[in-house]
């Protein structure tokens, strides 16, 4: 039997009652909950409420807020979120209603990047011009691959050039640095990185950094700096399937997968995509984009050991097959040859960073990469070899970086690395080896409100080039809460790739010799003691040390926030390119073809406006236009045709001098170039239109009158527009569904192998762990 001792009842029942009691006094209290939403209905659950500039009240996970009756009715509250723009109101008119939305900021000026000064900073913090790709505009274009989305930006244009290459301020892929999650991609052809290796379903944005980044970056970033940033398991559990198939065979798969607790971030992405290629000359054997099939694997883990330590891994591994067929002459006869490639990424990030106290944080950082490609050719009828090519690189860099936080107004940032990189190839001799060590140092200088300032220096020792040191100065002014201006001026420099330095090609089909800069010598004397030089056209002594490609840079413009709901942006920029490295005919061959070398010749200016408005019209409508403007002049060129050495001839057939009026810069470069969008959402059916017109302005694409220059209406290509239209729906439990196409009006031009006419495709995605949230 139970023994109850009444005197612990009583009490049992006493607490009970308490309870009670504070939960009705509670409940009684709460007026009102209000949820803060974004224009998608997603919560914002890092706003701020702030009650009569003192009291805040907490918002919960879900983006939820609390109203009680301790408030005073008349009480003025304002709501702020990073990223978004700030709403002001009183507590009597939020008492009506459920849910409050906050507008983005126009142009994502409340994105916080890490590419501009490797801190983190708001866009519209930052003096220097920086875009943001968010992953809304991604899913916008449709794109699969890097190279579709880029070809939308205001003042970034996509070539083909070995891959699909970039070109930036008028500076080609060469001078341009891409970046994955902050860390250099290696594995350049002909010095263009295929933008087509990149995928973009679990791109959380892209941040965008114009003018010479050398300051920081080191080389290749002479024109700017593409950072692509990776998603990271931002909740407790994350899955995602999504899918896209369109026009030529072309699929799309990516899988998702992540866990968010306990400290630890894990985060998994599988993406497959495979494609039958496009033929743009049927009348040709062999196809202009080859077949081909990508795998990419990434895998991030990150642990919170404690308030001070944090560790992170980040890996990446990609894997390409391809194949087509070209026709080509065997013993007197045409003979059909299967070509194959194959090309391989991977590379792994370890980062490990300390935070002892608010003023201090320690980063050190180590990438190790490793790029391969093998491409074979066999003749179809007996299967006999007839060429095969093999390329190896490798890349380590360690990196310490130090953050102090000097005062509330300043913050400096000091780091330092060695980097080391081998390439083993068909076409070179033996192992090639590349070190270099690097120091550099930002102060970032916050003096008042309206000013900001960084400036920078980095210093370079490297094995083939010697030292380098690359400044850089920033500044902005906020003339008032609507307008600021930003000012620039640096140093770039691009150093010497092995291919200029140690390349050892005879193309055997053709006939031709090409040689590094550091083999010319030796390589000349070589096809002499043979007989097969002909003629020496440039004196081979000339040939040996490169130097560093360097340029002077300013960029320069205005941020103009005319209303909440409209902004202009601009920036006009000048480069200066000196010792730009060229290739050039060494000696004429018996054959009749030339031998081949580098050396620095040229010095090139670039120099424009970039020009970008967007107007938003209430919650469901939003239009913005872009523009650049674009002039390119090699100015060795400009010399002779001054000196009256460059020829041509006129209609009538007669010989005349190029005049400064007939040149038209450098090729494959669009003097006008623009884009206009408009994004409509309809909020009921939750259905999102948007519809992008992108215009490339004539350019030149050869030299048809023999004279090396462009300076011939011949010379120049049709202007190319491409109307692009993507239309979306998203379901209550997440599930999206997208149909759309690119260039839709069927508009092709032979001298841009990369659009192969009108696309349209289909997907969905499929967020797992909002459909069982939601069950």
């Amino acid at each position: 039997m139970f023994r109850i001792d009444l005197n612990k009842a009583k009490f049992v029942c006493l607490i009970l009652i308490v309870m009670i009691c504070a939960v009705n006094a509670i409940s009684a209290n709460i007026i009102h909950k209000v949820r803060i939403v974004d224009l998608n209905n997603d919560p914002i659950n890092h706003a701020l409420v702030r009650v009569d500039n003192e009291k805040i009240i907490p918002v919960d996970i879900e983006g939820y807020f609390i109203i009680t009756n301790e408030i005073s009715n008349d009480s003025k509250i304002e709501i702020l979120a990073m990223g978004y723009n700030s709403l002001i109101t009183k507590i009597a008119d939020l008492l009506d209603a459920e849910r409050v939305t906050l507008n983005e900021k126009m142009g994502h000026l409340g994105e916080v990047v890490v590419s501009a000064t490797r801190t983190d900073r708001s866009v519209e913090d930052l003096p220097m011009p920086v875009q943001v790709i968010s992953q809304k505009q991604i899913k916008e274009t449709g794109g699969m691959r890097l190279s579709e989305v880029l070809r939308e930006q205001t003042g970034l244009q996509v070539v083909s050039n070995h891959g699909a290459g970039l070109q930036m301020q008028g500076l080609s892929s060469d001078y341009i640095l891409i970046l994955l999650d902050g860390e250099p991609l290696i594995g350049r052809t002909a010095g263009t990185f295929d933008l087509d290796r990149i995928s973009v379903s679990n791109i959380e944005k892209i941040e965008v950094l114009r003018g010479p980044s050398s300051s920081i970056y080191g080389s290749e970033a002479m024109a700017g700096v593409i950072n692509i940033i990776t998603k990271n398991t931002g909740e407790k559990f994350l899955g995602n399937l999504e899918t896209r198939y369109r026009s030529f065979n072309t699929l799309d798969i990516s899988a998702e997968a992540g866990i968010n607790q306990n400290n630890w971030n894990v985060y998994a992405y599988f993406n497959h995509f495979n494609t039958d290629g496009y033929d743009l000359r049927p009348e040709i054997i062999g196809q202009t984009q080859a077949p081909y099939q990508a795998n990419t694997a990434q895998f991030k883990v990150g642990k919170k050991i404690d308030k001070r330590w944090e560790a992170k891994v980040f890996s990446r591994f990609y894997t390409e097959d391809s194949h087509n067929i070209m026709e080509s002459m065997r013993q007197g006869n045409l003979a059909l040859i299967d070509m194959a490639g194959e090309r391989q990424d991977f590379n792994i990030n370890p980062t490990l960073n300390f935070k002892p106290n608010d003023r201090w944080s320690f980063t050190l950082r180590s990438m190790t990469s490793r790029f391969e490609t093998l491409s074979t050719s066999h003749y179809q009828e007996d299967r006999e070899l007839l060429d095969r090519q093999d390329f190896t690189q490798f890349y380590h860099r360690t990196e310490l970086q130090m953050d102090h936080q000097l005062n509330d107004k300043q913050l400096m940032t000091l780091g330092g690395g060695h980097l080391m990189e081998t390439v083993e190839a068909t076409r070179y001799d033996g192992v090639n080896r590349f070190d270099a060590a690097y120091l550099f140092l930002q102060h970032q200088w916050n003096p008042s409100e309206k000013w900001s300032v960084v400036t920078g220096m980095r210093g370079d020792i490297h094995s083939q080039y010697g030292e380098r040191l690359s400044p850089k100065v920033s500044g902005m002014y906020k003339i008032s809460k609507k307008i600021s201006w930003q000012a620039s001026v640096g140093a770039g420099f691009k150093a010497p790739d092995f291919r200029q330095l140690l390349l050892n090609f005879n193309n055997a089909s053709a006939g031709y010799y090409v040689f590094g800069a550091n083999l010319a010598q030796e390589g000349i004397a070589r096809l002499q003691e043979q007989g097969l030089v002909q003629q020496i056209l440039i004196d081979p002594s000339l040939f040996g040390e490169l130097k560093a490609e360097h340029s002077w840079a300013f960029n320069t413009g205005f941020r103009w926030k005319l209303s909440d709901d409209l902004l202009v942006q601009s920036n006009f920029f000048r480069n200066h390119i000196t010792n730009l490295i060229e290739t050039a005919a060494v000696a004429r061959l018996t054959s009749g073809q030339n031998a081949f070398s580098y050396l620095n010749v040229a010095s090139v200016l670039t120099q424009g406006a970039e020009i970008d408005l967007t107007y938003r019209l209430g919650y469901q409508l939003q239009f913005s236009l872009g523009y650049m403007y674009l002039d390119t002049r090699d100015m060795y060129v400009l010399e002779r045709i001054d000196n009256g050495e460059i020829f041509k001839r006129d209609s009538q057939n007669r010989t005349v001098r190029v005049t400064r009026q007939d040149y038209g810069g450098l090729f494959n470069r669009s003097r006008h170039s623009g884009n206009l969008k408009i994004n409509y959402q309809h909020k009921p059916s939750e259905i999102n239109l948007s519809t992008r017109l992108i215009y490339r302005g004539p350019f030149g694409f050869g030299d048809t009158n023999g004279n090396l220059i462009l300076d011939d209406p011949s010379e120049y290509t049709k202007a190319i527009y491409s109307l692009n239209i993507t239309l979306n729906k998203q379901f209550s439990n997440g599930l999206t569904l997208e149909v759309g196409g690119i260039n839709v009006t069927n508009l092709q031009n032979v001298n841009d192998p990369t659009n192969p006419g009108r696309i349209i495709f289909a997907g969905f995605r499929l967020p797992i762990h909002e459909i069982t949230k939601s069950k």
